[in-house]
C-alpha cells in the first residue's frame, strides 16, 4: 500500500501520480460530504483512534480543518492549540512532548511549530505517521494539496496555466511547497512578484530551473495579473521578519485591488492561504464576494483533503493506487579514492617546507581557505606544529592551491569525513618516514553528522543549539560542492560550513 503509516512532511517527497491519486479521493469525499453520505467518509467510526494535533503557532484554518476531518472521519482528537498552560512554558524540549502523545497510544500526529525541519524531526523521531502543519518558514505541504486540489477544480486541470505568486515569497512556507508541487505537472508557467527584499530564495529558484519551469519576474503586480490564469496571493508576514523595515518597505506594494481585477482572464481565480491582515490587506476587502475570488472555497478544500490524507496514512480507505511510487535518490556512498604513492624525492625549491617524518599534507584545497582546515581540526587547540599556506602549484606553476601540513598528527575516519565534507577535492597524504605511505582524494560525503564544527547556516533550523531542541545537524550532498540541511533543505556551499 503507497499510503499506508506515511508521514506528510515534504511535498517533495511525493510523484505526480500520488497528488492525482490524493486529489482524486478528495473530489469523491468532498461530494459525500456535501451529500452528507455518511458511510462514505466516516471511516473511523468502530476503530477507537485518537489524533493528537500539536499547534505551538496560532492558527484557524489549518487546525479547524484538521479537526473536522478527522471528527468526519469518526476520530477523537487532543492536543493544544498555543503553548500557554503547556509544559512547553516549563522548558519542555519538542522531543520530550512528542514521546508523551506517542506514550498515550495516539494514532497520528499533526503538528505546526516555528522551527523549520521540525516536522521532519517529529517524523524520524516517533513511531506513527505525522502530518506537517507548517514549520516555520520552511514547508506547509498540507495547504499544498489543498491548494493543488482547488486549481484543479477551478480551472479543471493541473497542466499548461499560468501560474501567479505574490507577497512573501522568502519567508512563505505556503509559496515554498508550492512551487515545489507545481514543477511536478507538464506546462505550468510560474510568474512572480514581490517587494526585492521578499523574494523566493535562491535555492528555490535554483530548484525551478533544474526542474525546467519557466519563472517570470514582474515589475508590478498590476503587470502580472493580466498575464496568469490564477493568482496566489500571500499575507506578507511580519512576526517571521528579523527586520520589520522589510515589512513597511513591502506592505504598501502588495495589495491587489478591484481595478486589477477588472483587467484579469475570464478563467482567472484569485486565491489565498489566509488570514489576511486587515492593517495590511494583501486583497482589497471590497473583492470578498467576488466570483473570482476563490480563497473561501479553498479553504473548505482543507477538509475533504486532509481527510483524504488521514484516511490513506491510518489505512482507512481502500489504497488503489497503481502509479508511480515515491522513492528516495540512491546516494553513492563512496566518498574517498585510495591513489597510487609515488615515491618521490624530496624538494628544496617549495615555498613550505613538508614534513621530513611524519604527519600529514592536505593539499589541493580551494586558494585561501587551509584556515577552515586548520579550525575543523582544531590544530591550534591540539597546539599541533602545522603550516599552512596558498601555494603555486609544483606541477603546473600557473596554478595555486591550499595546502595544511601537520606534523606528528593522525586523522581518524571521522576527521577524514569532515575534511571532505568542507573541501571536497582535495588530496589527503599520510606521511611516514618522510614518504607518504597512503594517499587519499576525497570527494563530499553523501551524508554528514557527528561532526560538532559542521552545523546548518540556517537560524531558524531546528538542529541550531540556540534553540536547545538538541537536534544533532544532519547535511547530505545536492551537488558536487553544495550540501542541504536534511531537516529545513537549506543548501549551503561545502567550503562555506565553518
Amino acid at each position: 500500500m503507497a499510503f499506508y503509516r506515511r508521514d506528510l512532511t515534504d511535498i517533495h517527497c511525493f510523484t505526480t501520480d500520488e497528488f492525482v491519486y490524493m486529489l482524486d479521493q478528495a473530489a469523491d469525499m468532498k461530494q459525500a460530504i456535501a451529500r452528507k453520505e455518511i458511510a462514505s467518509y466516516r471511516l473511523a467510526a468502530q476503530r477507537d483512534m485518537i489524533v493528537a494535533l500539536l499547534f505551538y503557532e496560532n492558527s484557524t484554518r489549518t487546525r479547524t480543518s484538521f479537526e473536522i476531518a478527522a471528527m468526519r472521519l469518526g476520530m477523537r482528537t487532543t492536543g493544544f492549540a498555543g503553548t500557554e498552560g503547556t509544559s512547553v512554558k516549563k522548558g519542555e524540549s519538542l522531543r520530550h512532548t512528542l514521546d508523551m502523545y506517542e506514550a498515550y497510544a495516539c494514532d497520528a500526529l499533526i503538528m505546526r511549530h516555528p522551527l523549520d525541519g521540525s516536522a521532519r524531526f517529529a517524523a524520524d523521531h516517533l513511531g506513527i505517521p505525522v502530518f506537517n502543519a507548517g514549520d516555520g518558514k520552511h514547508e506547509h505541504p498540507t495547504q499544498t494539496i489543498l491548494d493543488l486540489f482547488t486549481i484543479r477544480e477551478h480551472l479543471g486541470r493541473l497542466g499548461d496555466f499560468d501560474m501567479g505568486i505574490a507577497g512573501d515569497l522568502k519567508y512563505g512556507r505556503t509559496a515554498h511547497s508550492l512551487v515545489i508541487a507545481l514543477s511536478k505537472f507538464q506546462g505550468v508557467r510560474l510568474h512572480l512578484f514581490s517587494h526585492k527584499d521578499l523574494a523566493l530564495p535562491d535555492s528555490l529558484l535554483d530548484f525551478l530551473r533544474k526542474a525546467n519551469v519557466p519563472v517570470t519576474v514582474h515589475e508590478s503586480l498590476d503587470e502580472m495579473a493580466t498575464q496568469v490564469d490564477i493568482l496566489y496571493s500571500t499575507r506578507i508576514q511580519k512576526e517571521r521578519m528579523p527586520d520589520l523595515s522589510e515589512f513597511e518597505r513591502a506592505k504598501s506594494m502588495s495589495e491587489f485591488t478591484h481595478k486589477m481585477l477588472d483587467s484579469t482572464r475570464p478563467c482567472f481565480g484569485l486565491m489565498h492561504p489566509l488570514p489576511i491582515d486587515k492593517t495590511a490587506p494583501s486583497i482589497s476587502p471590497s473583492i470578498d464576494g467576488h466570483p473570482k475570488a476563490i480563497y473561501k472555497i479553498q479553504a473548505g478544500n482543507g477538509v475533504p483533503t486532509r481527510l483524504t490524507e488521514l484516511a490513506l496514512s491510518l489505512g482507512l480507505l481502500e489504497d488503489g493506487f497503481t502509479g508511480e511510487v515515491y522513492e528516495p535518490e540512491h546516494q553513492n556512498e563512496q566518498f574517498i579514492e585510495e591513489l597510487e604513492v609515488v615515491v618521490k624525492p624530496q624538494r628544496i625549491d617549495v615555498s613550505i617546507r613538508p614534513i621530513r617524518d611524519c604527519g600529514v599534507v592536505i593539499d589541493h584545497i580551494q586558494p585561501y581557505q587551509e584556515e577552515i582546515l586548520v579550525r575543523l581540526l582544531q590544530v591550534r587547540e591540539r597546539r599541533d606544529i602545522y603550516r599552512a599556506g596558498t601555494v603555486k602549484s609544483v606541477a603546473r606553476p600557473s596554478e595555486i592551491k591550499g595546502i595544511l601540513m601537520i606534523e606528528n598528527r593522525e586523522l581518524s575516519d571521522q576527521e577524514i569525513r569532515a575534511i571532505a565534507a568542507v573541501s571536497p577535492g582535495c588530496r589527503i597524504n599520510f606521511i611516514e618516514g618522510g614518504h607518504a605511505a597512503r594517499k587519499l582524494a576525497v570527494s563530499l560525503p553523501a551524508r554528514i553528522t557527528g561532526i560538532p564544527q559542521i552545523f546548518c547556516p540556517n537560524k531558524g533550523c531546528i538542529t541550531r543549539v540556540e534553540h536547545q531542541e538538541y537536534v544533532a545537524p544532519i547535511m547530505v550532498r545536492a551537488g558536487h560542492d553544495l550540501l542541504r540541511c536534511y531537516y529545513c533543505d537549506q543548501l549551503v556551499a561545502s567550503a562555506h560550513m565553518l
